[in-house]
């Protein structure tokens, strides 16, 4: 309920005002405001301010219906100069901002133009300045060899380049692929499944890894193979020479695994950490606890850190003092005279003495992982790569050469058997290759020399699925690779089909038992007799309208099915 015009005639009493003299100091006739006391006339803000300083009292106790106004004794001699400023509402800052406003109009210009142009560097750096979630996830998806690089990208396709990109690795297959390792000659995957899948893999080796289960995380040297499984055990295989497995005791609980060319680097549970082998830097390790990633070369070690920063070792002269300073650092790659390191907002940072190198790496943006061999350094943002250094075995396109963005292919088609779907399209000119994918857990991306086509296998598809192909065509010295061109296709098995031979001499019974199994009703049967063959007791079909046809079950069930049969003659039937 409404109070004010109690208040107000309470107030008016107490003071022993007329009516009319109140209406007088409101400037109003005496019948409105009456209406404001009886509740049926709204008052204004104003004229409450007035009232508000003629009875000395709070105007917001006034207002509010939860309070109740204070009565004092005044003198009402004085009343006929209302001191409207006695009594006001409470100031917001909003006023206050005002006042500031109106006596300082130009500072207030100049901080108003401040805070905008902060609020807009502020809006721009959120969208270009992308901060990664400080995991292996990224970094996972990439690794190189000497001669290769092998990579996951953002359509689940693993890819390859270099000297093995069109050898065993076109073949290689994998179930969800969650991170990759390339040794000398070989390549190695590690499956959502725990499961690992490979290439180029003495089959030695390759039986071996195939019976690991419930792998968490893999390694990779020059020639060995580390895995660690969900209770913390290690498995090694390869060729063990250079003591990259010798551990000192049976490692257990170990969370992460690393590699090194001739060594192996362990962390358990704990963050405590150990190794086997021999690679520069080793006897340093012991003092480490909970380390994020490890890179080497011949000359250097260099350790990512807890804290994201990063030790280097080198047994050259050098000092990679600058390397040491860097901060937020995610992932580090190193290699005999180079280290990097890749920071959270995807920038790539390196010490190197090479002034054309150094430029090229900082001209990288939104890179998620770093890796690098002897002589060459990759950048990955999830849909290519980059790379400086030695190029012998075109692991990647040097972008000083990029004149010209490739035309995207054509004329994609695709169909369906009972174990692929077969891919084809028409190529491009100036095309070294192309990277055909699908984004399904059931294979890597293959990389061609030409169009052609490519085969994928249906095992792991579902029935009713959407996928999409993708494909690309790979630049080379003057051109770069052409935007993905991608064609969506919903997943339907095969019909069972059924083949017909020419049903000559085939007994009619059987053919009947035959039709009728698959479902065949007999309405669609018409059965005929020749008027030129005899046969014996026995009836023989001659023909069939399904002779020499394939037919899936429904198109079988749905056809007019005519056949013939031979004139059993008089004298075999009496």
């Amino acid at each position: 309920m409404n109070k004010l015009p109690e208040k107000l005639t309470k107030l008016r009493k107490h003071y022993n005002y007329s009516q009319s003299y109140l209406a007088e100091v409101l400037g109003v006739d005496t019948l409105e405001y009456m209406n404001y006391e009886n509740g049926s006339g709204m008052i204004s803000y104003d004229q409450m301010k007035k009232l508000a300083s003629l009875y000395h009292i709070d105007l917001v106790d006034v207002f509010r219906n939860t309070a109740d106004v204070q009565l004092y004794e005044v003198n009402k001699a004085n009343t006929d100069e209302i001191n409207i400023e006695y009594f006001t509402a409470k100031r917001t800052i909003l006023d206050k901002l005002k006042d500031f406003y109106e006596q300082n109009r130009i500072a207030s210009t100049i901080i108003a133009v401040l805070l905008v142009t902060i609020l807009i560097m502020f809006i721009v750096l959120q969208n270009t300045v992308r901060p990664y979630t400080l995991t292996r996830d990224n970094i996972n998806r990439l690794s190189v060899s000497k001669t290769t690089v092998i990579y996951i990208d953002d359509y689940s396709g693993v890819n390859g380049s270099g000297s093995n990109a069109n050898g065993e690795l076109s073949n290689l297959t994998s179930s969800a692929a969650v991170k990759v390792c390339e040794g000398e000659g070989f390549s190695i995957i590690l499956n959502e499944d725990g499961t690992l899948s490979h290439a180029g893999l003495i089959s030695k080796y390759a039986k071996e890894i195939e019976g690991w289960k419930n792998i968490v995380d893999i390694a990779v040297g020059a020639n060995h193979i580390v895995g660690v499984d969900s209770n913390g055990r290690v498995r090694c295989t390869g060729d063990l020479s250079s003591g990259a497995c010798d551990f000192v005791s049976d490692p257990r609980y170990i969370r992460k695994a690393f590699a090194t060319a001739y060594g192996t680097i362990l962390m358990d549970e704990d963050g405590v950490v150990s190794y086997a082998g021999t690679f520069i830097g080793s006897g340093s390790l012991k003092n480490y606890f909970s380390i994020r990633d490890v890179a080497s070369s011949d000359n250097i070690l260099a350790v990512l850190c807890e804290d994201h920063t990063i030790d280097v070792y080198t047994k050259n002269s050098l000092n990679y003092l600058e390397a040491e300073s860097w901060k937020e650092i995610v992932d580090v790659a190193c290699g005999d005279s180079y280290v990097a390191g890749l920071d959270r907002y995807g920038k790539v940072h390196i010490e190197i003495d090479n002034d054309e190198i150094a430029s090229q790496v900082q001209q990288w943006s939104n890179i998620i992982a770093i890796d690098g061999s002897s002589d060459y350094l990759i950048g990955f943002d999830g849909i290519r790569i980059y790379g400086v250094g030695n190029n012998s075995y075109h692991q990647f396109v040097k972008e000083e050469l990029v004149k010209q963005r490739l035309d995207m292919v054509s004329n994609v088609d695709y169909s369906i058997d009972d174990q692929y779907v077969n891919v084809q399209f028409d190529g491009v000119s100036n095309a070294s290759g192309y990277i055909v994918s699908i984004d399904v857990g059931i294979g890597i991306s293959r990389r061609i020399e030409k169009a052609e086509v490519v085969r994928f296998e249906t095992e792991n598809m579902t029935d009713g699925k959407n996928y999409t192909i993708s494909i690309t065509s790979v630049g080379e010295g003057d051109y770069t690779d052409s935007d993905v061109y991608r064609l969506n296709f919903t997943y339907q098995t095969p019909e069972e089909t059924y083949t017909f031979i020419k049903g000559q001499f085939m007994r009619e019974e059987d053919f009947l038992n035959y039709l009728y199994g698959i479902g065949v009703s007999e309405e669609k049967i018409t059965r005929h007799v020749s008027d030129e063959n005899y046969c014996e007791d026995e009836v023989s079909v001659l023909s069939t309208s399904l002779d020499n046809q394939v037919l899936t079950k429904s198109e079988l069930l749905n056809s007019e099915i005519e056949y013939t049969i031979c004139r059993v003659s008089e004298d075999e039937k009496e």
